[in-house]
């Protein structure tokens, strides 16, 4: 249940009825609206619960964990990123000393990683295996389900949800890392969610310099045999990776060599 609203004016009435809103289409003016931004930000990334015994969305981080050495220091990719807090893979690792690049279409996001990360390389982009202006789809502001994924979005539409088409810049993920200080460094844990977009994301990667030691991919998928089947276990089965665990909607593959 949302919080009772009482405001002095009708004005600020619906500035706190808009700032409660999840996921929501805003006027373009008002999403572009420096101020607005800012007050958003604060009321998303430190007004809302904050402590949590695990910071993935189904403890997918409490599983990335087991993983790596308890020292460890190491270089992670979050594409898809979302949110610098809340069902983010990365933090836990982040809180540790861990740095990395954080990824998102939604600038709105990255925003808000450079407020409460800013040790970490944010930087607003799409990732695919194709360069040049591309349409994605979102439901609402700050959304949690953004893609580049069509089928994806119809699909969702269908169940009646507003998902509505802009336009964006994509890179492949190996030029992106490129032009960071992180070029040529080898990935300890590349993380993807990008709703129906990951084996684009995948192709878009050199293996032979970057060479994840763990992906961890979000799936639609519901069974292990449709799973064996799809183009992105195929994907990383051929460069060496062993599906290792499955934690909610998360896939774990580790690599073998």
């Amino acid at each position: 249940m949302k919080p009772e609203i009482r405001c002095l004016n009708p004005l600020t009435s619906t500035v706190a009825k808009i700032l409660l809103m999840n996921h929501k289409h805003l006027p373009a003016w008002l999403e572009r609206n420096i101020l607005f931004r800012k007050i958003f930000l604060l009321r998303k990334l430190f007004l809302t619960k904050r402590k949590f015994a695990h910071h993935g969305q189904c403890a997918e981080d409490t599983a990335i964990a087991r993983f790596f050495p308890k020292r460890h220091k190491g270089f992670f990719v979050d594409v898809g990123c979302f949110h610098p807090v809340k069902y983010n893979n990365t933090y836990r690792f982040y809180k540790k000393g861990w740095r990395g690049i954080n990824i998102d279409i939604d600038a709105i996001k990255i925003e808000g990683f450079k407020m409460v990360r800013p040790k970490d390389t944010s930087l607003a982009r799409a990732v695919s295996d194709q360069q040049g202006e591309l349409t994605y789809w979102s439901n609402g502001f700050y959304s949690p389900t953004v893609t580049l994924n069509k089928d994806f979005a119809e699909s969702e539409k269908r169940n009646k949800k507003d998902y509505r088409p802009r336009t964006v810049l994509a890179d492949r993920l190996t030029n992106i890392i490129d032009g960071t200080k992180y070029k040529n460094q080898p990935i300890d844990l590349l993380t993807i969610d990008v709703e129906g977009h990951d084996y684009q994301v995948l192709k878009s990667l050199d293996f032979n310099r970057y060479a994840p030691h763990l992906v961890v991919v979000e799936t639609q998928l519901e069974t292990l045999d449709t799973v064996m089947e799809d183009d992105t276990f195929r994907f990383l089965k051929a460069k060496g990776y062993a599906l290792v665990n499955w934690v909610g909607m998360t896939l774990m593959f580790r690599r073998t060599e």
